[in-house]
């Protein structure tokens, strides 16, 4: 009668510990933290708050450009004249008001570069929004993950406290060894030992979590059965998509046309500006009186001419940068796009790794319910499932991160470009 409970308890204990997984490991994009907190993590990230101020700088600093660096000058001109045949005296002076101009489509080339600064700085805070977004979904991932291996090794301990007790009732009561008493409460020691591992690599990534994403909470699962699902639309259309959306590219572009707008406005500057004023002078006391106009002309120079030069490699440079982010990004597509085919393929084998070993344990519960094993045979068939089913959780929150990254890279989530 003994033995007979000690078989129904045992068939509940690995109940407990392996039910099945395909359905909790899983769970639906609202595990996700709720936008509005996303948004303002991200809002006062201090990557994008710095990112913010230089945007600010330059926005500053594309008036000054749109402005130009022309000023008026006054200049006043104090001076004594003596006379010696006859002696006198005169006091004498001039004032001039002077401005140099700008010529040759100067003006409008730097409208056109404080435009492009424009639009650099501004993609420069969307580019910082979409990176912080990314560090988020990271460590969110990364607190999931140690969540999944906690919540495993929490019922794995409770399963093995649960089958020592047993067997160290069947220990008192004959039915069993003393090998299998040691047996079953160093597989409780070992669990535990493995739980508190699994508590304090939750508690580190939640904490780094919370310290550089504050206010995101805790990331919660839900019960949805499905693996993610690959996109409907083909991988070159994505492909093709996921480099023009990039912020990374877009900025990269908008940095080629400034340097292509400075270039030109460099070499325009090989053409010197005059300055041109209007003076009055007085001499003899008030005596004369002379009203002019003046026009100053500075000599090009070797400076200006290598100023154009380097310019231009600078564009040359850029366009060459544009051109390596668009082929790093048709590569970092291809990788994610592959990551996410890989990662469901994947989950899907585990799941049927789980079933199978599942199986397997059961028939080493039979066994030894018969007499035809020992307790090492059947832990040794139940570590193998908890390994089975921490494999499974674990890919399929790869899966979903996998979805994840790839549906914020292609903007279709978090998307703060307003």
């Amino acid at each position: 009668m003994r033995l007979d409970l000690f078989r129904i308890a045992l068939a509940g204990v690995s109940a407990v510990l392996f039910w099945s997984t395909a359905v909790q490991a899983q769970f639906s994009p609202s595990y996700l933290p709720a936008e509005n907190a996303v948004r303002e993590a991200v809002a006062q990230s201090p990557d994008v708050l710095t990112a913010e101020a230089r945007r600010d700088a330059a926005l500053a600093r594309a008036e000054g450009i749109r402005a130009g660096t022309a000023e008026t000058v006054v200049r006043a001109i104090g001076q004594g004249r003596q006379v010696r045949d006859p002696s006198e005296r005169h006091a004498e002076g001039q004032i001039a008001v002077e401005r140099s101009l700008r010529l040759w489509g100067k003006a409008q080339a730097d409208g056109h570069l404080a435009d492009a600064a424009t639009e650099a700085g501004q993609l420069a805070v969307k580019d910082a929004r979409h990176e912080a977004s990314r560090q988020i979904l990271a460590l969110w991932f990364g607190a999931v993950r140690a969540g999944q291996a906690r919540q495993a090794a929490q019922e794995n301990a409770k399963a093995a406290a649960d089958l020592a007790t047993l067997t160290a009732r069947r220990v008192q009561l004959g039915d069993a060894s003393r090998l299998d008493g040691e047996l079953a409460a160093a597989d409780r020691a070992r669990m535990q030992a493995a739980l508190a591992m699994a508590v304090s690599a939750e508690q580190a990534a939640q904490a780094e979590l919370q310290a550089r994403f504050p206010g995101l909470g805790h990331p919660a699962f839900g019960a949805d059965a499905a693996l993610p699902a690959l996109p409907q639309d083909p991988p070159d259309r994505l492909r093709i998509r996921y480099i023009q959306d990039s912020h990374e590219y877009r900025l990269a572009m908008a940095e080629e046309a400034q340097a292509l707008q400075m270039a030109k406005r460099a070499d325009l500057e090989r053409r010197p500006d005059p300055t041109v004023g209007m003076f009055v002078t007085v001499e003899r006391g008030g005596a004369e009186r002379i009203m002019g106009v003046s026009v100053a002309m500075p000599l090009g120079s070797a400076h200006r001419r290598s100023a154009a030069v380097a310019a231009a490699a600078d564009a040359e440079a850029a366009a060459r940068r544009r051109l390596g982010s668009e082929r790093r990004l048709g590569a970092e597509f291809d990788v994610l796009y592959g990551n996410l085919q890989g990662k469901r393929t994947s989950a899907q084998a585990q799941m049927e790794a789980v079933t199978l070993q599942r199986s397997a344990s059961d028939r080493a519960t039979r066994a030894y319910r018969a007499g035809e094993s020992g307790l090492a045979e059947l832990l040794a068939a139940r570590r193998s499932l908890a390994d089975a089913v921490l494999a499974e959780r674990l890919a399929h929150v790869d899966a979903w991160e996998a979805d994840s990254r790839l549906q914020l890279d292609l903007h279709r989530m978090w998307d703060f470009d307003d």
